[in-house]
């Protein structure tokens, strides 16, 4: 599969192709039939790529314990790599579970430090009480290993002997580094090298094992004293996350307008939590939700201003029905959330980003400022199947082209759906115009949808204009997302802990441009989500996903509320 035009992005797309690829030539089965394994799609994803760890990095980067044949492949801990070189800091910065923790092998850092003669890292070991006596997956203890291991020397054994009893003297101590620094050099150097080596033995073990007491030269400056000296603003290294439960790998699909239906959520109302977010929806939005989406009518439930809100609350409601049961941990720890359309804030709340109430009032301003918009031009869109792309937005010029009972017609491709499956949006005669021309061109089908308004078009641009304002009002309210997100107009994701300035721009564009839902629904499989999860009524969402990719299908779960 190729590079994207800017020579950098890697184009998902597995049933193109274009001039020299050898994939997908005319007449020849696709390379997405293929049952390959995930690595062949992209080439940075293949075990042997090139994609080499150094040292240092890899000694740094070990507390993922990923145990993946790629990156820590032995399943080593920082402990285990400090008793490996011997590092006293960085073992010492070690918590109590790294302490303990083994490799593929079962062996703890007590193990290593023996294995590799790093006597004083034990002697560290027995006096702070950590455990050297468990036994590893081949039944040898750190004790035993002294004896059997090949790799130490006579006076090696000697000194860790004495540590793993607790009597490695502060002067045995001090042999034990300077052994191993005279092991580690090269034979026959030259007596004058020999002479320099000897005499800064103090240097040798500050550098190699952050020992000693050895005094540097010069004092290292702090990042506030080097700012002085530099035009550059100083970095700031943010702290680690907190250590929590790996991501599980689904991701929380919500629905947008078109889903709903008088008597949603009829299953889920009495949850504790659902009467919370209804009490609290009443205060913002002025009517009783639970009335309208219980009763109707159905016409009021339908309109825009109505129906976007209550779509909201269904989403964040199936969320809660899922907590209920034994998917709970899933609504807790996914690996992404994505939603349709108005879907999308939806997702944003699920996320974290903003609390129930300060979404539920940008759902509120977005569907009422999408009312007027539809109010200003008649406007309408339509659901059309079996067309390619560059058939369909022919026949959108060729409809704008014949319209000239509108002052300035529209049409164009407003969602990206699924494989020859598309809804177009527009002016009201312009979009009936283009039903006919699809029907003409044996489209398997071309109908006006009830969504209100050409949503995701130039003519939303009122409304796009006072929801970007209430966006950025919005946006000291904003928390780094807790998971990915995956965004309407790129179909890309955006990483957990990104920060919210990165990414509202997305949020503001979204009611002038094209949703990429089958994008981001192939994007999510290529970053290995393995289940899909739609949470909200009917299953508008899990039919799209059977036209996409089979094997989602078969993976994809409604939550119907």
């Amino acid at each position: 599969m190729p590079y994207g035009e800017d020579g950098e992005t890697w184009d998902a797309d597995t049933r193109q192709h274009m001039e020299g690829m050898a994939e997908n030539k005319p007449g020849h089965k696709s390379f997405a039939d293929y049952k390959l394994p995930f690595w062949v799609k992209h080439p940075l994803t293949h075990p042997f790529s090139g994609v080499f760890v150094d040292v240092k990095d890899y000694a740094y980067s070990c507390s993922t314990a990923t145990g993946d044949g790629f990156g820590n492949h032995l399943a080593r801990s920082p402990a285990h790599i400090a008793a490996i070189y011997g590092d006293m800091d960085m073992f010492q910065e070690c918590t109590d579970e790294e302490m303990v923790s083994r490799n593929i092998y079962g062996r703890t850092p007590a193990h290593s430090a023996v294995e590799h003669g790093m006597s004083w890292l034990l002697q560290w070991m027995v006096e702070n009480g950590v455990d050297t006596t468990s036994v590893d997956a081949a039944g040898y203890s750190p004790e035993e290993i002294i004896y059997t291991s090949a790799r130490n020397h006579s006076q090696e054994m000697e000194f860790l002997q004495a540590a793993e009893k607790g009597e490695l003297t502060e002067k045995k101590n001090l042999l034990a580094q300077e052994y191993k620094l005279k092991r580690w050099r090269m034979d026959g150097i030259a007596p004058e090298a020999e002479d320099i080596l000897e005499k800064s033995k103090l240097k040798h073990r500050y550098f190699m094992f952050k020992t000693g007491e050895y005094q540097l030269p010069y004092e290292i400056p702090t990042n506030e004293e080097m700012a002085k000296f530099t035009l550059l603003p100083s970095s700031v290294v943010p702290a680690p996350p907190e250590k929590t439960k790996p991501a599980i790998p689904a991701a929380l699909l919500f629905p947008g307008q078109g889903s709903q239906y008088v008597g949603m959520m009829k299953d889920c109302v009495e949850l504790p939590a659902v009467k919370n977010m209804l009490a609290s929806a009443e205060k913002v939005l002025g009517y009783d939700v639970k009335e309208l989406i219980l009763k109707g009518p159905e016409d009021k439930l339908s309109q825009t201003a109505y129906c976007q809100p209550c779509m909201f609350i269904a989403g964040l409601a199936g969320l809660e029905l899922m907590k209920d049961g034994p998917k709970k941990e899933v609504v807790e720890r996914p690996q992404a959330v994505a939603g349709l359309s108005l879907g999308e804030y939806t997702a944003i709340a699920a996320a974290g980003v903003l609390d129930f109430e300060d979404a539920l009032k940008l759902v509120k301003l977005r569907a009422e400022a999408m009312q007027r918009a539809t109010d200003l031009v008649p406007q309408s869109m339509c659901s059309v199947a079996g067309l390619d792309r560059p058939t369909l937005e022919k026949l959108c010029k060729e409809a704008k082209a014949n319209d000239k009972s509108t002052p300035d017609p529209q049409c164009q491709i407003a969602n990206v759906l699924f494989p020859a499956g598309f809804t177009c949006a527009g002016t009201k005669s312009t979009v009936d115009a283009l039903c006919k021309l699809a029907l003409a061109s044996r489209a398997l089908q071309a109908r006006v949808i009830k969504a209100g308004g050409a949503f995701h078009t130039p003519l939303m641009k009122p409304a796009e204009d006072e929801l970007g304002k209430a966006i950025d009002e919005a946006l000291p309210k904003m928390k780094p997302p807790r998971c990915a997100i995956y965004f309407n107009i790129t179909g890309k994701k955006v990483a957990a802990g990104t920060d919210p300035s990165e990414f509202v721009k997305l949020m503001k564009d979204q009611l002038t441009s094209e949703v990429q839902w089958d994008p981001t629904i192939r994007q999510m499989i290529m970053d290995q989500v393995k289940d899909f999860y739609e949470v909200g009524p009917l299953k508008q969402l899990k039919s799209m996903i059977k036209r996409i990719d089979q094997d989602a299908f078969k993976r994809t779960e409604n939550i119907s509320v």
